[in-house]
């Protein structure tokens, strides 16, 4: 760390912290506090992002979470929450891109496959929806999940 470029990653978990404690305005507070002193810090961008997704704020997480990637943030996250809203904002094209995005910098993301086979199952794409939803199965999911991606899986197929 240096006057120049701080290190911003003890508050940033201190306000995760806060976030899984439901401390939302809390968090909220302290991303904006970093943001005052540090308006290009790429990861706070994100990490108020995904705070303000979880809030339903999608307005304001749609604007934090691009800010941060045109600030050169790489995590496959903040892609995989994009899409998430877009998925359920009815924007399954786009959902379909951030998706992916996301699986190229991480492919070992079961749950952007399993997220993803509902974007191409709504778009009419059911092999596509099959092909994610068994390569959820690969990651070896707990008893429930399996049996849950399984019976998807048959019930998509009884529809080719």
């Amino acid at each position: 760390m240096t006057d120049k470029n701080p290190d911003f990653s003890p508050m940033r978990m201190r306000a995760r912290g806060f976030v899984s404690q439901g401390r939302i305005e809390d968090a909220l507070g302290l991303y904006g506090d970093i943001l005052k002193v540090a308006p290009e810090d790429a990861a706070t961008y994100a990490d108020r992002g995904t705070t303000f997704a979880m809030i339903k704020k999608t307005a304001l997480a749609l604007n934090d979470l691009n800010r941060a990637i045109e600030l050169g943030y790489t995590d496959p996250s903040a892609y995989c929450t994009l899409a998430t809203i877009y998925l359920e904002g009815g924007a399954y094209q786009k959902s379909l891109d951030y998706f992916d995005k996301a699986l190229k910098l991480n492919p070992d993301q079961p749950f952007v496959y399993f997220n993803r086979a509902r974007a191409y199952e709504t778009l009419g794409d059911i092999n596509a929806s099959i092909a994610d939803l068994e390569r959820c199965l690969t990651y070896d999911p707990d008893d429930a999940l399996s049996a849950k991606i399984k019976e998807r899986v048959a019930q998509l197929r009884a529809r080719l």
